[in-house]
């Protein structure tokens, strides 16, 4: 008797609520009216995901439009080529330990079996950078950086990286050593996997200058056996006052640590490969590495706008590239070059200066590829470049790309 009662309570208060819904003003009324109310409205976070699905029967060069994929190798006889090497995976995408051997800057990144690889041999320097089109945005609190990776490092000297920096700020080829290109971005997280030993440290970079977080010096080798076919989960959660990165598989973390305020709360996300001579300093059988990568998610994420250009390179031969689409509202040019006195024009305008990202000058020299980001006008579909000789080549632009913020 007792349920009854209370069911018919509910019913009565259930319908109530739905004839009040039915009979209040509908959105043009409200509005014709200058009547007000409270409307809640529920915004879900955004995240970005991906998967790097695709089958494809051979490896396949992977540079999609929505992420910027930025290959470079210092060395001046390797700006066209880079030096070969045998990467993972069969020319038919058979898994490892089959190889196929690699020397186009288009296939060092690429497609097999639904994930992703990138494989770079530099005897000078070498970097490949993945940046998806979503900034990571921790300004409700804690944002997560999850990627699978495989484990298998085939050299101390070739290694992965990730770096958070602010929009404005990031550089497209970030560097914590002095050996090549300009240095680290003014303001910026980066996790790195450390020299020694497969363990991860993180650094924090204010105003240019580090403060290193040393990781627990315990190499993953301790809990899982490295492998090139098994893709681990790596996460990083972060925030404007903490910073912890691991495995969460293995409930294991290098870095847990509360942090001072970063002052900034949304960064340009970029995976980083980086080989620096791989076949020096072994003391036992080594070689360039392949890297497998899989599954990157970032929530919450803002999205913005990125336009490709149609070459990878522009040189004195080769100055003009042609954009994807025209150029929004808001948006930056952005590129690396060296040489002396580089300028670019918008739709056959006038020439102008090209303007370098905001980096640490004492990391500045002549042989050292620099950042570029500047203002773009709206509309631009080609961009043209020139510039002078330096001591050793003539000038060089490299992955020109336009990004725009809404």
């Amino acid at each position: 008797m007792q349920q009854r009662f209370w069911l018919m309570i509910l019913t009565v208060c259930w319908l109530g609520g739905f004839f009040w819904l039915i009979q209040q003003p509908s959105p043009t009324a409200i509005a014709n009216s200058g009547y007000r109310q409270f409307i809640p409205i529920i915004v879900k976070p955004s995240i970005f995901t991906e998967t790097f699905t695709g089958e494809p029967s051979q490896p396949l060069s992977w540079n999609p439009a929505h992420w910027d994929v930025t290959v470079h190798s210092r060395d001046v006889n390797t700006w066209y080529q880079l030096e070969a090497m045998a990467a993972d995976h069969g020319s038919d995408c058979s898994p490892a330990p089959a190889t196929h051997t690699i020397s186009r800057y288009e296939d060092a990144v690429y497609q097999c079996r639904n994930h992703i690889m990138t494989a770079i041999k530099a005897s000078g320097y070498g970097m490949i950078y993945l940046t998806p089109n979503h900034l990571v945005d921790f300004s409700s609190g804690t944002a997560t950086i999850r990627f699978d990776v495989s484990t298998l490092r085939t050299s101390l000297r070739d290694w992965i990286d990730l770096w958070i920096s602010p929009y404005n700020e990031h550089l497209q080829l970030p560097l914590d050593i002095v050996v090549d290109v300009s240095g680290p971005p003014r303001n910026a997280v980066q996790v790195r996997m450390d020299f020694s030993g497969n363990f991860f440290d993180v650094i924090i970079y204010r105003n240019f200058q580090p403060t290193v977080i040393d990781g627990v010096a315990i190499p993953y080798d301790r809990f899982l056996d490295p492998s090139a076919t098994r893709r681990d989960t790596f996460e990083l959660q972060i925030s404007r006052t903490s910073i912890k990165f691991g495995m969460p598989a293995y409930n294991f973390y290098w870095v847990d640590a509360r942090i001072a305020d970063l002052g900034w709360d949304q960064g340009v996300v970029q995976f980083g490969h980086h080989s620096y001579n791989p076949l020096k300093d072994c003391t036992s059988p080594c070689r360039p590495g392949t890297w497998h990568w899989d599954n990157v998610t970032i929530s919450p994420t803002r999205p913005f706008t990125m336009i490709k250009a149609d070459r990878r390179y522009t040189d004195r031969a080769n100055p003009t590239v042609t954009l994807s689409a025209p150029v929004p509202a808001n948006a930056y040019l952005r590129f690396v070059g060296i040489g002396p006195n580089l300028q670019v024009r918008f739709n056959s305008g006038a020439w102008q200066p090209a303007r370098l990202q905001t980096q640490d000058s004492r990391y500045f020299k002549d042989e050292h590829f620099r950042n570029f980001w500047m203002p773009i006008p709206a509309g631009t579909t080609q961009i043209e470049f020139r510039g002078d000789r330096w001591w050793g080549a003539d000038w060089h632009v490299r992955d020109v790309s336009v990004w725009s913020l809404p």
